[in-house]
């Protein structure tokens, strides 16, 4: 009988083992009643459209889109998908075997996560999360490694692996945290997005969205956690660097507005002053003053310090 690679051994953190993939396969399932069955891996269950039941000998689980959970080996379980209801997803296995030179072992990777050492001493059969979007993209970039056939494949998806073992920690121990914590990560996420996506035109029910939330609440748990309404944070991110562009690039300034999100110059130039207290042309002439000083200067032309004496 195959060795039973369960999550929760407290050896994982004495040895030095490493998470490798055994099977991993995406799926779209409609119709479809599994028999109870279980592994000898641990199993990652992704959903990535649709909706799903995954039943345990102990509870059953509701999975949505976003949704995921982490059964450790062992754990008797099934898949359940009503008809005309098709649900795709996204499934991975891993187990555990020495860790061979350069891939991050276990025990290393929970010395510096401390989410993972609490995740690891957990022994939860089954844990559900909700994936803030970066547990799906570290479980994409992990199986396009996989299938890429690069000779030095082994060692990348050794790392992401390693990562994506992290991330799911973080999730498990902000869970854990209780609702608190949860509306601080939804916080934490929203910003985020935002930081990302300033230079679109980007809509309150966008960053809804994204971090799976009615914009109403989202927009009140915003403001009680960042002290300002998110479309005033936004601004304040967009005006932060178009100051920056002002000041560190030759960008012309009718062309600043595009590159922070606002389709007008005009309403660009009256925001910037309202927030700013002077104009972009006006942020631009300082701030290049400030970094050549008219000393430099002679003429429009930079003196040569070797011909001046």
């Amino acid at each position: 009988m195959p060795e039973m690679n369960r999550l929760y051994d407290p050896a994982r953190l004495e040895a030095d083992q490493a998470p490798f993939i055994t099977a991993y396969y995406y799926k779209q399932w409609d119709g479809f009643r599994m028999s109870f069955h279980s592994h000898d891996s641990v199993e990652i269950m992704y959903v990535i459209s649709g909706d799903c039941t995954v039943e345990t000998e102990h509870e059953i689980i509701a999975l949505r889109k976003g949704d995921f959970v982490l059964l450790d080996a062992g754990v008797r379980h099934r898949l359940l998908v009503d008809k005309g209801r098709p649900c795709r997803m996204l499934n991975a296995e891993f187990g555990f075997a020495d860790s061979g030179a350069g891939y991050p072992s276990v025990r290393a990777l929970a010395a510096d996560s401390p989410a993972l050492t609490s995740l690891l001493t957990a022994a939860e059969p089954a844990i559900v999360l909700r994936d803030p979007h970066d547990v799906y993209q570290s479980l994409r970039s992990l199986v396009t490694e996989l299938d890429s056939g690069y000779a030095e494949r082994s060692c990348m998806a050794q790392l992401l692996l390693g990562q994506l073992l992290v991330q799911i920690a973080r999730l498990a121990q902000l869970k854990r945290g209780g609702a608190e914590a949860q509306t601080s990560r939804y916080v934490r996420e929203a910003a985020e997005y935002i930081r990302q996506h300033y230079d679109t035109d980007l809509q309150v029910k966008e960053v809804a969205d994204a971090v799976h939330l009615h914009p109403t609440y989202l927009q009140r748990i915003f403001k009680a956690g960042m002290g300002c309404s998110l479309v005033d944070y936004l601004t304040e991110i967009r005006m932060e660097k178009a100051k920056m562009l002002l000041a560190r690039t030759d960008i012309p300034i009718t062309q600043i507005a595009d590159y922070i999100g606002l389709n007008s110059r005009q309403y660009f130039s009256m925001l910037f002053r309202k927030m700013i207290g002077i104009t972009p042309n006006e942020y631009r002439r300082r701030a290049e003053a400030s970094f050549y000083p008219s000393s430099v200067f002679e003429n429009g032309e930079h003196e040569d310090e070797s011909e001046s004496g």
